[in-house]
């Protein structure tokens, strides 16, 4: 932009050093519009630059799968039980017997019911509610009156993860990427065996499930380990 000679005869320095601010300003404005992505409103011109991590929202980990990166959570200690490892992997195999591994002769409903739900860690942004958990863990074929029931049997179940997929070795783990590096997803297919002391017969059999694990370097994961984001036995969600 150059302001014409004859103007500056005419004003005094004062309103020249206004106009040439004013006419930056204005060159600012048509600089950076040029480079927003197209449809992007007045109002979101004018925020100011983000100190972390944009949001992000993107299916993650099969369907209704939804997370916004936004910020750092706690730093919460590690749960008793809980795997502390950065090999998500491990994490979620850890995970996924912990799930199906109950003996209503040693614990309550609520101490089983409880013992997962420890590890789980919400995201800022609130896309994995504890809500889903309790959901997903009635999931795995136990409730508070099932498990009142079965006390009665001595039951116990054990489970042993004997297939391991993830990230990018499952098809909608292609399709869909996670929406920020340290976000892992793995299915397994875990062997379960039902016993009681009231009946010498037992019963196995094989269940899939997802179980979504969050580690370092996400800006939503704990420091040094990882930690449980979510995880799904409902058929219609397991990811493969």
């Amino acid at each position: 932009m150059h302001v014409p000679s004859a103007w500056k005869s005419y004003l005094p320095r004062s309103r020249r050093q206004w106009l040439l601010i004013g006419l930056l300003g204005a060159l600012s404005a048509v600089v950076i519009a040029l480079f927003l992505p197209p449809g992007t409103s007045t109002s979101q011109r004018a925020t100011k630059v983000p100190t972390s991590p944009p949001a992000v929202s993107q299916t993650a980990a099969g369907p209704g799968a939804a997370f916004a990166v936004t910020a750092a959570p706690v730093d919460v200690a590690v749960s008793p039980g809980e795997p502390q490892t950065l090999d998500f992997k491990a994490y979620a195999e850890d995970t996924a017997r912990a799930l199906y591994t109950w003996d209503t002769r040693a614990s309550s409903y609520t101490q089983v019911y409880a013992h997962v739900r420890d590890w789980w860690v919400v995201l800022p942004d609130g896309s994995n509610p504890l809500t889903v958990y309790t959901q997903e863990f009635e999931g795995t074929g136990i409730n508070s009156a099932a498990f009142a029931q079965l006390s009665a049997y001595g039951a116990y179940r054990t489970a042993t993860a004997v297939q391991t997929s993830c990230d990018d070795q499952l098809a909608q783990f292609q399709d869909h990427p996670a929406p920020w590096v340290g976000l892992h997803v793995c299915t397994m297919t875990v062997s379960v065996t039902d016993r009681s002391t009231a009946d010498p017969h037992k019963s196995a059999y094989r269940v899939p499930v997802s179980v979504i694990v969050n580690c370092p370097p996400a800006a939503t994961a704990p420091a040094h380990r990882c930690a449980l984001a979510g995880f799904y036995t409902s058929a219609s969600r397991i990811v493969y």
